[in-house]
């Protein structure tokens, strides 16, 4: 059986995952990492992405991660997010329609969303679908 460690993962508002697992891949800001049990210690910048962890059962869980930091030390991996939603939460219907409106801001069109914040909203609202796809 594969060694634990525990996964905490935190934004602003709220606590979106609390337990053991046996190893989590996370967006990297350089990249997608994973880590499991025995991890060197290690601090990293998170982009926007899915973080996908398999708890000790076998089954796998996506969360969307806005975005921040991840700290290794030990038996713990705690990520403090910009903003967080396990990925079963999100409503694929508004993700989509997030995504239209940062498509619209690029093209320049009518949009809630800035043009100089179009490219980030855009990546944003792609994980989210993303996310909300793969757990279904």
């Amino acid at each position: 059986m594969a060694r634990e460690f525990f996964l905490s993962v935190v934004a602003p508002d709220k606590s979106v995952v609390e337990q053991d697992v046996v190893s989590a891949t996370l967006p990297g800001s350089e990249g997608y990492f994973g880590v499991m049990a025995g991890h060197v210690p290690l601090i990293a910048a998170l982009k926007a992405g899915l973080l996908e962890y398999v708890d000790r059962v076998g089954s796998r869980h996506f969360v969307y991660v806005g975005g921040g930091f991840v700290d290794v030390s030990g038996e713990k991996v705690t990520v403090l997010a910009d903003e967080a939603q396990p990925a079963r939460e999100i409503d694929l219907g508004r993700a989509e329609q997030l995504l239209e409106d940062a498509r619209k801001a690029l093209r320049g069109e009518d949009s809630t969303i800035t043009k100089e914040n179009a490219v980030e909203e855009v990546e944003k609202a792609m994980n989210r679908v993303r996310a909300a796809r793969a757990a279904r």
